[in-house]
């Protein structure tokens, strides 16, 4: 990631900075330093002082402090939002297509075992708005989270942030001027002991009554999005086994307005199938995208974008908003 402005003047001006390499001041702690220098009396002199000449430096420094202290906030640019995913191939009836994949999901060996514990990893990308009064400012930032489940609940996950993606070094030093994401975000560990792992259903997926089971928390009333809401929130937290993995996608291949989208190429390089429940249910008008592997039934991603609206978000339409990538879904041993 580039560095900020902000950064990058600090580390010009280097043992000069008398910062010390600190926050910036607060703007309220700078308006007073200047009303303290302005009410202040200037003292007599027997002459005018011999004027000195200002070094590219120090004029970039009073541009970057008089942009802090009195030039009015620039609209930002749109955030660099991903590119949408392509789809191609496109054919026939998206409950046959996804029947047919449930099948064959179905009839997958259960993952090899080297532990007891659900592994998990997902990458994600995720649109971040801060709302100032009228002013909205986006970035997208990615993370990953990596997940152990022991059998009797017990676990450890590992999340990490990168830095917000933008589309100029403008954008970036905007939003790190109004603090609007801490720059502290790093890698957080969090470990749970026996019966305490975070859950949003009580035990793991049945392979019968799914669908009851599933929407515990997602209720149907709100639209087949939150359908996909739900597998997607289960895919997060459990590893699927064949036979659940089979139900779910049962149960998605009777969502009224589900479309099948063709094949496609993933976030993280692999062929998919990808099917789409497009609704303004959730607020705006959004396509939500799951892709599964045609030969396993394995949830490959999930896909959120907004198609014609971004209402005050400051994104161009269409904009991905929001994507999971399913990297890793085994059993095996949570390190020491």
């Amino acid at each position: 990631m580039t560095s900020s402005l902000t950064r990058d003047v600090r580390r010009l001006l280097g043992p000069a900075d008398p910062a010390g390499g600190g926050p910036l001041t607060a703007v309220t702690d700078r308006h007073a330093d200047l009303e303290r220098i302005l009410a202040s009396p200037r003292p007599r002199q027997a002459r005018p002082a011999a004027r000195r000449p200002v070094t590219v430096a120090a004029a970039l420094v009073l541009l970057v402090l008089a942009g802090l202290q009195f030039a009015p906030l620039p609209r930002p640019a749109y955030a660099a939002t991903p590119e949408p995913l392509r789809f191609s191939g496109a054919a026939g009836s998206a409950r046959e297509t996804l029947t047919g994949i449930a099948e064959r999901a179905a009839a997958v060996p259960a993952p090899a075992r080297t532990g007891d514990d659900e592994h998990l990893v997902v990458q994600s990308w995720s649109l971040w708005t801060q709302v100032d009064g009228e002013r909205v400012t986006s970035a997208i930032i990615p993370s990953r989270a990596e997940s152990w489940r022991g059998p009797d609940d017990s676990g450890r996950r590992v999340t990490g942030f990168e830095d917000p993606r933008f589309t100029s070094t403008g954008e970036e030093w905007l939003w790190r001027y109004r603090n609007l994401f801490d720059d502290s975000l790093g890698t957080r560990t969090e470990e749970y002991p026996a019966g305490r792992f975070p859950s949003m259903w009580a035990g793991p997926p049945p392979a019968t009554g799914t669908d009851a089971w599933l929407h515990v928390g997602h209720p149907k009333e709100n639209g087949p999005y939150e359908t996909i809401v739900a597998v997607t929130d289960l895919a997060r937290e459990r590893l699927l086994i064949p036979a659940v993995r089979a139900s779910v996608l049962r149960i998605v291949a009777e969502l009224p307005g589900l479309t099948y989208d063709g094949t496609v190429t993933d976030r993280a390089g692999r062929t998919g199938a990808a099917f789409s429940v497009t609704t303004d249910d959730s607020g705006l008008p959004t396509r939500h995208t799951l892709v599964v592997d045609p030969a396993t039934g394995a949830l490959l991603g999930y896909e959120q974008m907004l198609t014609t609206d971004a209402g005050k978000l400051d994104v161009r339409v269409p904009a991905v908003i929001g994507y999971d990538a399913y990297l890793t879904a085994d059993f095996e041993t949570r390190p020491r």
